[in-house]
């Protein structure tokens, strides 16, 4: 998936209960085994999460080809104004 094609997955509001918890999986620049399978586990168990859903956030949880710098820079812009959003 290319930066804009997983960039492009930030619009999609059924992922945005995930996107905090994408951000802190890739906070210290390394995914972990136990980071992914709690990241499945919420999936699991949340209505509404479909396989789009689940590709997309698959995609974002992928070791081997992580988010880019400017990926994670769109994240937490998204994160950011959400934030802003509440206040």
């Amino acid at each position: 998936m290319t930066t804009l094609e997983l960039t492009g997955t930030l619009g999609d509001e059924r992922l945005a209960p995930f996107l905090p918890l994408i951000d802190s999986v890739w906070k210290d620049g390394d995914v972990t085994d136990l980071q992914i399978a709690a990241v499945c586990m919420a999936l699991l168990r949340t209505p509404g999460i479909d396989v789009s859903c689940k590709e997309a956030l698959q995609h974002w949880l992928d070791p081997e080809h992580p988010p880019t710098k400017q990926d994670l820079a769109a994240l937490r812009d998204r994160l950011g104004a959400e934030k802003a959003s509440v206040v």
